[in-house]
């Protein structure tokens, strides 16, 4: 059966993509690909180690000649995330990616495309395959559950692999050499509440937020993108400067490192003021716009009655404090970096909420590449929880990665760049936690790099990746590898 990328080139890369693109790998629920590559290596005898939490480490022998060249570590995680449109019907545990191409961009359908960074480890595999390609000795080194909480990098054994020089091909800028990261922390909010009946002269209204762009919280989030909480909170709060209200459900975003695209509440409302509540929704929708149309020209809020039982919405204090919560809860910006022109430094990301019957739960992803700042924003979090009536815990604390200006591959880097395309690469470092980071101090130090082509949308349905910037990147990936050889 033909293939959309059947004709791409290079060919060693889109054929490993393809597969992977046909293999379920959500965070989490990568035990497919780890076996697609293992009967891989296993096929070109090639040896393998795996921890005891599913990373792999293939070893690769080197091109005849370079058996003496140093080790060199190509890394990328196999997992994705997971996401869809409301509307689509797809079972990311089964079902293949379904991709078009639209001129330069292969773009997935309705879905995540998971580029990031089944796209890199193709290009690892790729480079064992292609008889082409010069290289040393290499380990491939496959690590799961990126997504979630970069928890197979925080978990590695450093005894998978010897190599202490890293090209992670997990970066989404073709051109751009990433040198350093941002490290980041995962906040649990847990506000609990009292329920009561609601007054006989209620109405339960569903108030949903939609339409907007989401994307990933860490490279987007200086776009100042619309978050789906924050909005649904300015028409709840609209509403409660008017009239009595009253919160029994609330959803809104299901990945930490997500901005979220959508959100819902389920509210009672005194009848008499139903009317006048949607005329509020649609003005707060209004206003919303004139801040948000040249980047998230979509949001759509709609208000429709509810017509299932509502027994017990928290009660009137309860409700303000959960709003009085997420209007003040931090989102977006909170610094630029004053070291590298147009760098996020430090921000926050208001990214789930959910309900059960004892209260609400918020979730919160907090990043940056100066430690006291990280600290900070948590801090500014926390005091906003705490005057709620809430309580914060922290999980899933990672390190940045400091860059190393006088790196020796780095040097090799920029000298191969310049060669290849006869101007120099852009240096910089990323708001996103790469793996790089955690993984750099579990081996007690390397000298790494981070490189990739050129991906949009990553996180969000509609996922896509420039196919000419596949291309480059491939050639300067060989040209590195065939350097360090």
């Amino acid at each position: 059966m033909s293939s959309p990328l059947d004709n791409l080139e290079p060919s060693f890369v889109w054929k490993h993509f393809d597969q992977l693109r046909q293999i379920p790998r959500a965070s989490g629920k990568e035990e497919k690909v780890l076996a697609h590559i293992k009967k891989w290596a296993a096929d070109r005898k090639f040896a393998v180690r795996e921890d005891s939490v599913g990373n792999l480490c293939v070893v690769v022998p080197a091109t005849a000649g370079h058996e003496k060249a140093r080790t060199v570590i190509v890394q990328g995680h196999v997992d994705m995330v997971a996401e869809k449109d409301k509307a689509t019907t797809f079972d990311f545990d089964k079902d293949p990616i379904a991709v078009r191409i639209d001129g330069d961009w292969l773009i997935a359908d309705h879905t995540t495309l998971g580029a990031d960074n089944g796209l890199g480890v193709a290009a690892a595999l790729a480079s064992a395959d292609d008889p082409s390609v010069v290289h040393g000795p290499m380990e491939i080194l496959c690590t799961v559950d990126e997504e979630t909480a970069l928890t197979g990098a925080t978990n590695l054994d450093p005894k998978l692999v010897e190599g202490r020089t890293l090209l992670n091909l997990g970066s989404e800028e073709d051109g751009t050499l990433f040198v350093g990261c941002a490290g980041g922390c995962t906040a649990a909010i847990d506000l609990p509440v009292k329920r009561a009946a609601a007054p006989s002269d209620h109405v339960a209204m569903r108030v949903e937020i939609t339409g907007l762009k989401g994307g990933h919280s860490g490279l987007a989030i200086h776009e100042n993108r619309g978050n789906s909480i924050k909005v649904l909170a300015r028409v709840l709060h609209e509403w409660l400067r008017k009239t009595d209200l009253r919160v029994d459900a609330m959803e809104g975003g299901n990945k930490h490192n997500a901005i979220p695209r959508e959100a819902s509440a389920v509210v009672t409302i005194p009848k008499a003021f139903a009317q006048e509540a949607r005329e509020l929704a649609a003005l707060t929708q209004k206003k919303a716009l004139t801040e948000l149309v040249t980047i998230d020209p979509g949001l759509t809020v709609t208000v429709t009655e509810w017509k299932e039982p509502v027994a017990e919405p928290a009660d009137p204090a309860s409700t303000l404090r959960l709003i009085a919560m997420l209007i003040g809860l931090p989102h977006g910006v909170l610094a630029m970096s004053r070291d590298i022109p147009g760098l996020t430094e430090t921000s926050t990301n208001v990214a789930i909420v959910k309900t059960d019957k004892a209260g609400f739960q918020v979730v919160t992803s907090t990043r940056s590449s100066v430690e006291a700042a990280l600290r900070f924003g948590l801090d500014q979090a926390k005091a906003v929880v705490l005057l709620a009536g809430g309580t914060m815990s922290e999980s899933g604390g990672y390190p940045g990665w400091q860059p190393n200006m006088s790196s020796p591959l780095l040097a090799t880097c920029k000298s191969v760049f310049r060669e290849l395309r006869g101007k120099e690469p852009h240096v910089t470092a990323i708001h996103a936690g790469l793996e790089c980071g955690i993984i750099g101090e579990k081996l007690g130090g390397a000298d790494m790099i981070s490189f990739g082509p050129d991906l949009a949308g990553v996180h969000a349905p509609g996922e896509k990746v420039n196919i000419p910037s596949v291309a480059r990147f491939w050639d300067f990936y060989k040209a590195v590898l065939r350097s360090l050889a």
